[in-house]
């Protein structure tokens, strides 16, 4: 086995601190949130028109990847095409999904670029971009004095009805799990977890990547030596998460709360996980890896019944939805069926800013909400999306949400709840959250239907059942709070 490729070195994402959006059923009544939102209207525009440069975008060309071809430079860019066409560049690599063919190739002139953009079947051309999980917010401690008392996402959004999410399978990509963790095992003490994937190394002989399947081979003790070794020989385990991050994101899923007496579970406690390794101990993953595991799990959704997919982490870049990850996410969602959530972003209460790839025409973005203080928290994203759709899709319980805690990560002691607990905050919280509900859906209408729901029937539900802030969606909230089903 061969490390694939170096880690990447983390970039960091600023985190703004503004005025929450408080609810009032149906109607926002307050003077200070309707101040907030003639403020985003009056500035929209603006932030608009100050996107550079306009033209490009028009022809779904990155501006960094045009302004570096008009200094001279050379730049490596992602050409993605719909269909079947041919390209006069020899591509460095190349990823197929579905109909969508994305070509990563080196330009190093105007003309070139010109020449792809006016080719037939061409949506966009991008370049190297870094992508991470959104930073995790540490909030005054003293605001939240009952965090440790309350399974806060559970009880806000009703998750206590008869719908577990039962044999509902979620992807998750993120930084791996700690699958030593009590909660990720079920009665019988097997695994929850089907397989593992991971992005970060591919065997020798092979080129494939490292998978375990625990379906095939659900010793866990032979796993943890071989990812150990692993961490010996290269730096970062296989699959074991050192950032803490994915751990987290999975217990709100599908923990079942083993290790608190039931105290602390997930919203989803019957699903099953498929774990797809794309982010390293720094929370940080190249344009690369996030392709490579969105087509991993779009070649294996039927292999392991994959239902619905969670991504707590972005970019910050102008994308009306066709750059190379939102587009792939699509074809999943178009080609597969799967449910894809994203994380809207933590850049605060601004317009336009929620982060690509949760900017996809088919992908629900979601917002992070207090549940404790009953309103939007102050670093969830606002949209609308450059093309002036109505973003984030939803919003979800994503402050002080308690959740499984890696091993192998130190928190802040005021955070943590024994030794395998911690509170953390983020949309990439929300994000799960609402994947979550979701599963619990997916088997309620199993249930009374006998068949799989589609997309469009659960937005249906969530327009009968969810919790509106605003009358019609919105560009803060979407459709509001979904509610867990429980009839």
């Amino acid at each position: 086995m061969r490390r694939k490729d170096s880690l990447e070195e983390s970039i960091s994402w600023v985190a703004h601190v503004t005025v929450g959006y408080t609810h009032n059923p149906r109607i926002v009544k307050t003077a200070s949130s309707i101040a907030l939102i003639l403020a985003i209207l009056i500035s929209i525009p603006l932030v608009i028109f100050t996107l550079k440069p306009f033209q490009e975008m028009m022809y779904r060309v990155d501006p960094e990847v045009y302004d570096a071809l008009v200094a001279g430079n050379t730049v490596m860019a992602y050409v993605t095409i719909k269909g079947i066409t041919e390209l006069d560049l020899d591509p460095v690599r190349e990823w197929s999904i579905g109909d969508l063919h994305i070509y990563k190739v080196r330009l190093s002139s105007v003309e070139q670029l010109h020449g792809l953009i006016h080719t037939s079947g061409v949506l966009s051309v991008y370049g190297e971009k870094k992508f991470r999980h959104a930073p995790l917010h540490f909030l005054d401690i003293k605001e939240y004095e009952d965090f440790d008392k309350v399974d806060i996402d559970n009880q806000f959004h009703e998750a206590y009805g008869p719908w577990i999410g039962r044999n509902v399978t979620v992807a998750i990509i993120d930084t791996g799990i700690d699958y030593t963790h009590p909660d990720f095992f079920d009665e019988h003490n097997r695994s929850i977890i089907k397989v593992l994937a991971s992005m970060l190394y591919v065997w020798s002989d092979t080129g494939e990547y490292v998978v375990w399947d625990l379906t095939e081979n659900p010793n866990i003790t032979a796993l943890l030596e071989f990812d150990k070794q692993v961490w010996h020989d290269f730096g970062e385990p296989a699959f074991l998460d050192l950032s803490g991050h994915g751990t987290h994101v999975a217990g709100i899923i599908a923990g079942r709360g083993w290790a608190s007496n039931g105290k602390f579970k997930g919203i989803a406690p019957g699903a099953y996980l498929v774990i797809v390794k794309a982010f390293n101990k720094d929370g940080v993953a190249s344009m690369d890896t996030c392709l490579e595991a969105i087509e991993w799990v779009y070649d294996n959704v039927e292999k392991y019944d994959i239902k619905i997919l969670s991504l707590s982490w972005g970019a910050s870049f102008a994308s009306d939805g066709n750059d190379p990850l939102s587009l792939a996410l699509d074809e999943l969602v178009e080609k597969k069926g799967v449910f894809v959530f994203a994380a809207a972003g933590n850049e605060g209460n601004y317009p336009t800013t929620i982060v690509v790839p949760a900017v996809a025409k088919r992908v629900f973005a979601i917002g992070a909400w207090d549940a404790y203080k009953d309103k939007l928290a102050p670093f969830s994203s606002l949209g609308p999306t450059v093309d002036m759709r109505m973003k984030p899709d939803m919003v979800a319980s994503g402050v002080m949400v308690v959740s499984c805690k890696s091993t192998y990560v130190d928190f802040p002691d005021e955070y943590e709840i024994g030794n395998y607990y911690v509170a953390l905050s983020g949309t990439s919280m929300a994000t799960p959250t609402a994947a979550a509900i979701a599963a619990d859906f997916i088997e309620y209408f199993r249930y009374w239907h006998g068949r799989d729901p589609t997309i469009n029937e659960f937005i249906e539900w969530l327009d009968n059942h969810a919790r509106h802030i605003n009358m019609f969606k919105d560009f803060i909230t979407g459709w509001g709070i979904p509610k867990a089903p429980h009839t």
